[in-house]
């Protein structure tokens, strides 16, 4: 068989294809990469996919669009490197017999323990802490404390493979964990140890929410004016989902009251201009989008693509498949 590989950022292939990942490739299939550095369009991919089995791709990967597609009619095999594969796939792909997979069972457990970082530092208020100190002040033990973890209702919006992974970090805190969704069923929430709540009950009754539901039309700016004004005084909103979720006049004018926090990694506009009011609130912790930087995951992601693509070559079925129904719950954007 034959495999390209649709990456030309030199960056992203020598941290998820170096030479020793691809022999893993070259093990069972003949190899051709993009070139690095060139930039190659849709119509150009579909004058060079003829020949090859399966493709996969990354961020920035040109996409196999129809046309693709109806030119490779050796296709069988789509393996991305990355979390959503809406990036690279339009929803037609499931009109043929092109199986699509991705790297997003690993790429969530990064996120995943991206958001429990941001719980740990928002609930101890290291951000406050950290700007206090660096103005000579220090802290008073007699008077003060933080909302910790430890004893804390912790109140989780949407349910996937970053949920899943929250929940389990989560195991090793004495928390009671709350989780609104429609995808999870009681038998689910009752093994995964979760309660199943309305929107509404979650964010009036939560000391931490974490966001994780995907983005789509159905889902942009679920969170409004009512809903924030449910969260209790003190308590915390995490944001590694998506910003659109929020309204952002909204979002904004909430934060700006002073009376809950938040630690957000992701934003209405990104970069973060420097001049956004989210910079300027003692209340809120801002990271620039990292959910997906631990190490041990994101190097990862590559030997995972490839041993999926193994996985399907021998008749088996792919951990990181990703079907038509669940191409419908992806982030859209």
């Amino acid at each position: 068989m034959r495999t390209l590989i649709g990456i030309s950022n030199g960056e992203l292939m020598n941290m998820f294809y170096p030479e020793a990942v691809l022999d893993k490739l070259r093990a069972f299939s003949e190899v051709d990469c993009l070139e690095v550095g060139s930039h190659v369009s849709s119509e150009q991919l579909a004058e060079m996919i003829e020949p090859y089995d399966a493709y996969i791709s990354s961020w920035g990967s040109p996409r196999v669009t129809a046309e693709v597609a109806a030119k490779a009619p050796n296709l069988k095999y789509i393996g991305h490197t990355a979390g959503t594969v809406v990036a690279v796939v339009n929803d037609d792909i499931y009109d043929t017999n092109i199986q699509v997979a991705s790297a997003n069972h690993v790429l969530a457990k990064s996120t995943a323990e991206s958001a429990v970082a941001l719980m740990m530092a928002g609930a101890w208020n290291l951000r406050g802490y950290a700007s206090r100190l660096q103005r000579g002040e220090w802290s008073h033990n007699a008077g003060e404390t933080v909302i910790g973890l430890s004893g804390q209702t912790i109140g989780l919006i949407g349910f996937g493979e970053i949920s899943r992974n929250v929940i389990s970090f989560l195991r090793g805190f004495p928390v009671r964990v709350l989780l609104h969704s429609r995808y999870c069923a009681p038998e689910q929430a009752a093994e995964l140890g979760v309660e199943l709540t309305g929107l509404d009950e979650l964010l009036s009754t939560s000391d931490i929410v974490s966001l994780h539901s995907t983005w789509t039309k159905s889902t942009e700016g679920m969170i409004g004016e009512r809903e924030l004004a449910l969260l209790k005084d003190g308590a915390l909103f995490v944001n590694t989902a998506r910003a659109q979720i929020i309204d952002e006049g909204a979002w904004i004018t909430e934060l700006r009251k002073g009376r809950i926090y938040a630690a957000i990694d992701v934003y209405h506009k990104e970069p973060l201009p420097a001049d956004s009011p989210l910079l300027q609130l003692d209340n809120v912790l801002c990271v620039p989008h990292i959910g997906g930087f631990a190490r041990h995951y994101k190097t990862a992601m590559g030997t995972f693509v490839i041993e999926d693509l193994k996985r399907f070559v021998d008749g088996g079925k792919p951990i990181g498949l990703v079907t038509r129904e669940d191409y419908k719950r992806l982030t859209a954007y």
